[in-house]
Formats: structure tokens, C-alpha cells, sequence
């Protein structure tokens, strides 16, 4: 399945463009940015369609659109990168085809299809929608489903974005790499974690799991040598979320199972630490810290 169909009432799917042929804007982040420039509260669109035919998810399928004003309640939106007619590709289109028949087959044939110019004063989506999709003047679908044997997958690589409400393996995956507590829900706990991770590491603080945070998440960020008892300085200030050999050496400091992961084992240690030499009840780890631990610990 593509995705869960949301519980708010849909009738109508819109299809948009991106106005932009530049690759680095073929991007469900640089198309939020604008967005949120532009006073939204989030991306526009539902779904974003690549130059290269794969499909990313935008704004939360249970809200409705920011993409037609005056026009977005009981609406899907779709917006295929692309500007110039010429420029938008085959595959873009085959994905906007099953996208569509997908969309179709789970409101059960009762949902029409329309373009932004339909309802705006503008030429959006530049490309001719009505000939992709076979539509008639009504906005309902020609295809057969038969035309198609598979439907485009909505980036199910380890890079699928998350956001606050999602369930599955990927949530699972991502509270394990910020080291709190596996539910398989994403939920406050998980929200307040994404939202610190992305702060320490200059990204925009919000909930979305975006392929830049998992990248991030998946590789050690903090991958200093451990560093000899004189230099306490150069080590990097550590905190819940963190991970690499700096939480190694944090670990054996602490006399804990090293696994480099920064969790609430790690932190609930760091904390009892804290207290024992006076010091505010709190998991940062910062240069002082560091001075103590090294001075009272032979590692």
C-alpha cells in the first residue's frame, strides 16, 4: 500500500508544478522553506513527484493542503517538480498515473481529478494533466489499472521521512538511533528528541525526519579520537542523542556496557554523577564534566 488513506473527507485531487526546473529544488525541504517563508505553517502539498519518478511525502495526509486557496478542504495535492513543459519527464508522469490510480481504487472511483489552473488564474500545472491522466471534463479518470503493474513506491528506503502521528519499523528505527525508548509510535517523547537532534545540528527545528536528519542519525556524528586526561577541552559537549567515540570514552569514563549509543542508561549515569559532586541534575556532558570524569576515572 502507497499510503493509509487519511479519515478527513477527500472528493478532489489537484495536481500543481513546482515553477522550478533547478535540481536542487526537486526537494520536499527547499519546497517547504518556501513555504514557511511565504507565512504556511508547513508544505503545501501532499506529495511531491521527482524529476526521476519517485514520490515523497509533503505535508500530513490528515490536514488539508495549503495549494488552492479558497479551494483546499476535502482535497489531495500533488505537485510534480517542473517549470518548462519540456523538461518534465516520462517518468514523472507514469508516477502521477499510478499515484492516481491509486488514489482512485481507495476512494472506490468517487474522487475527480482537476488542475491548480481550474481554479486559480494561473498556468499550473504547465503540463497537460488532462492528456497524463486521460480525464474527461469532469475531472474522472481514464486509465485502466491493467496499464500499470506496479505502483511507485513512496520512498521506502531508509531515508522514508517521518512526522509526529507515524507508525512502523522506520519510527522504530529512529527512536533506537536517539537512543529512547522503541515503541513504533511516534509520539511526544520521540518529537521532543527529533527536535533537539535537528537543533544541535543547525537544521530547522520541527518533527519532520527528513534524509538529511537520517543521514545524519546514521553515521557517528562525534567521531573524536579519545582523547588522553589533559586535553578535556577538546572534547565535544554531549547530551541524550548523541552518538560516536566521544560516547565511547563517556561510557568506559562511567563504567558502562560501551556501545557508543548516548541513551537513558548512559544519561540516567551522567545524572547521578552530576549530583554526587553537586552539580545540577541534568544528562549535558561540557568541559567541566569531562575534567571530572577523566580526573576520577583511569581509562
Amino acid at each position: 500500500m502507497m499510503f493509509k488513506k487519511p479519515r478527513r473527507k477527500v472528493n478532489r485531487v489537484f495536481i500543481h508544478c513546482s515553477a522550478s526546473d533547478i535540481p536542487s529544488h526537486d526537494s520536499v525541504e527547499v519546497i517547504r522553506q518556501w513555504h514557511l517563508a511565504r507565512g504556511f505553517d508547513d508544505i503545501g502539498y501532499h506529495f511531491l513527484i521527482h524529476k526521476n519518478g519517485n514520490i515523497s511525502r509533503g505535508r500530513n495526509l490528515e490536514r488539508i493542503p495549503a495549494s488552492q486557496h479558497g479551494q483546499n478542504v476535502g482535497t489531495l495535492s500533488i505537485c510534480l517538480h517542473g517549470y518548462r513543459v519540456e523538461n518534465f519527464t516520462e517518468a514523472q508522469f507514469n508516477a502521477l498515473r499510478n499515484i492516481s490510480l491509486y488514489i482512485h481504487k481507495i476512494y472506490y472511483e468517487r474522487v475527480s481529478f482537476h488542475g491548480h489552473e481550474e481554479v486559480a488564474h494561473k498556468a499550473c500545472p504547465i503540463m497537460d494533466y488532462r492528456r497524463v491522466l486521460k480525464l474527461d471534463r469532469y475531472g474522472s479518470l481514464g486509465l485502466k489499472p491493467s496499464q500499470y503493474q506496479s505502483l511507485t513506491p513512496l520512498k521506502s528506503n531508509q531515508f522514508v521521512e517521518l512526522r509526529y502521528g507515524d507508525r512502523g519499523e522506520a519510527v522504530k528505527r529512529l527512536q533506537r538511533l536517539l537512543g529512547i525508548r522503541v515503541t513504533g509510535v511516534y509520539r511526544r517523547q520521540t518529537l521532543a528528541k527529533v527536535k533537539d537532534f535537528k537543533s544541535q545540528h543547525g537544521l530547522y527545528r520541527s518533527g519532520i525526519v527528513t534524509k538529511a536528519v537520517w543521514k545524519l542519525l546514521s553515521k557517528p556524528i562525534l567521531s573524536h579520537t579519545p582523547p588522553s586526561s589533559n586535553n578535556h577541552n577538546s572534547l565535544p559537549e554531549l547530551r541524550q542523542g548523541a552518538r560516536g567515540s566521544a560516547v565511547e570514552l563517556l561510557q568506559r569514563c562511567l563504567f558502562l556496557k560501551v556501545d557508543g549509543v548516548f541513551g537513558p542508561r548512559v544519561a540516567k549515569a551522567v545524572k547521578k554523577f552530576k549530583v554526587r559532586h553537586g552539580l545540577y541534575k541534568s544528562d549535558l556532558v561540557n568541559a567541566y564534566i569531562w575534567k571530572l570524569l577523566l580526573k576520577q576515572r583511569q581509562v
